[in-house]
């Protein structure tokens, strides 16, 4: 299975390349600036524009999935979710790839906590740009996957997850980043929650 990876440089992303290649699988790493540390030798490093519909078609041949671990830098990257699966998804019509799989944002469920409500408020730029990005994909005919972890933390070791379909696990308000890496390519792996919303936790 090849997986191109978008935001590949991340902390998220960067684990979900070397769990990718740790199983064995083709995995091209497509950032935007190219990073401090190198990938594995395994991964194929390629630097483009995610909302740069050009620069992600050159690099579709012959991938079978893709998995977007973008997020937002600073201000100036408010739409970014939005309009680079908006570019995806075009690119994708070019392609012959049909899975797509984006980690988009736990605090996107529904909760009465009042600490919830605090980092929905802290965090509502973030949180409407994930809420655009699922849209999008949700209008979209492509068998795509959305994934929303909660609080994530670092960590190289996976310890395990559970799953849930569009709904927040019960248990811990955080999962390392080895652990929802595990995830999503057990999900490029398998395919087994296409076309869902999938909330994850820690096990």
């Amino acid at each position: 299975m090849k997986l191109l990876v978008i935001g590949a440089s991340g902390r998220t992303g960067r684990r979900v390349v070397e769990e990718a290649v740790s199983r064995g699988h083709p995995v091209t790493a497509f950032v935007r600036v190219a990073p401090k540390d190198r990938f594995p030798p395994e991964a194929r490093g390629v630097i483009g524009n995610p909302m740069r519909i050009g620069d992600l078609v050159s690099h579709l041949a012959d991938q079978d999935v893709i998995v977007s671990c973008l997020g937002q830098r600073s201000a100036a990257d408010a739409h970014v979710l939005r309009d680079s699966a908006a570019v995806v998804l075009g690119a994708m019509g070019r392609s012959t790839v049909r899975r797509y799989i984006v980690v988009s944002q736990g605090l996107l469920f529904e909760s009465r906590n009042p600490l919830i409500s605090l980092l929905r408020v802290l965090l509502a730029r973030h949180l409407t740009d994930s809420a655009a990005m699922e849209r999008r994909l949700v209008q979209s005919e492509v068998p795509w996957n959305i994934v929303r972890p909660p609080r994530l933390t670092e960590g190289r070791q996976s310890t395990g997850y559970r799953a849930a379909i569009n709904a927040r696990p019960t248990g811990a308000w955080s999962m390392g980043r080895a652990n929802l890496a595990a995830f999503l390519v057990d999900e490029a792996e398998s395919g087994t929650y296409q076309r869902q919303i999938v909330g994850v936790a820690a096990a």
